[in-house]
């Protein structure tokens, strides 16, 4: 099942790279925090080229450290990590699938990443390049699977105890 998802994916990764292949949200991104229950659902973009920034700022601010002042916590989420999520979410929703991405984490600062055990010492959250999620209603398994076939993704990490990472650094794959 997952092998068949991960193809499917990939067709439609690539087929969204040479046309548009929109949904009816257009550019919006529906994400939700875990811990606080903050919710967007606003467009990063309008015509997929220059960035929206009052729709913008607001996912930067769901994707915040939440473990600090808002002050301190909020940064400008990597635009590549969005769109990442932004593909991944449209698979979704063309395979019937409208639910928001549920954030466990997004952007920390060094001081939240140090207090985390096991999170990497340079970990790519703290740059604003890496989100922690799940799907409500989409397994693990095959969150990952569909994470691993989009070509905007770089590393992604299999969590079984709830997550899915997404990172728009290298290409690698674990499971932690």
């Amino acid at each position: 099942m997952a092998g068949a998802l991960a193809f499917a994916a990939a067709t439609f990764f690539a087929t969204a790279a040479r046309a548009d292949n929109r949904t009816p949200h257009g550019y919006q991104l529906f994400i939700e925090r875990m811990d606080t229950g903050e919710y967007a659902a606003e467009p990063f973009t309008q015509d997929g080229k220059s960035l929206y920034w009052p729709g913008y700022k607001k996912l930067c601010a769901v994707l915040r450290d939440e473990h600090v002042s808002p002050h301190y916590g909020y940064v400008q989420i990597d635009v590549r990590t969005i769109e990442a999520l932004w593909a991944v979410q449209q698979y979704l929703i063309r395979d019937g699938i409208d639910a928001p991405i549920v954030v466990h984490s997004g952007y920390r600062t060094p001081q939240t990443n140090a207090a985390i055990e096991g999170a990497a010492r340079m970990s790519l959250h703290m740059w604003g390049k890496a989100v922690d999620f799940h799907v409500p209603g989409v397994s693990l398994d095959e969150l990952a699977g569909i994470c691993r076939a989009c070509p905007i993704s770089g590393g992604v990490g299999y969590y079984p105890e709830g997550w899915v990472h997404l990172d728009t650094g290298p290409r690698r794959f674990w499971v932690g």
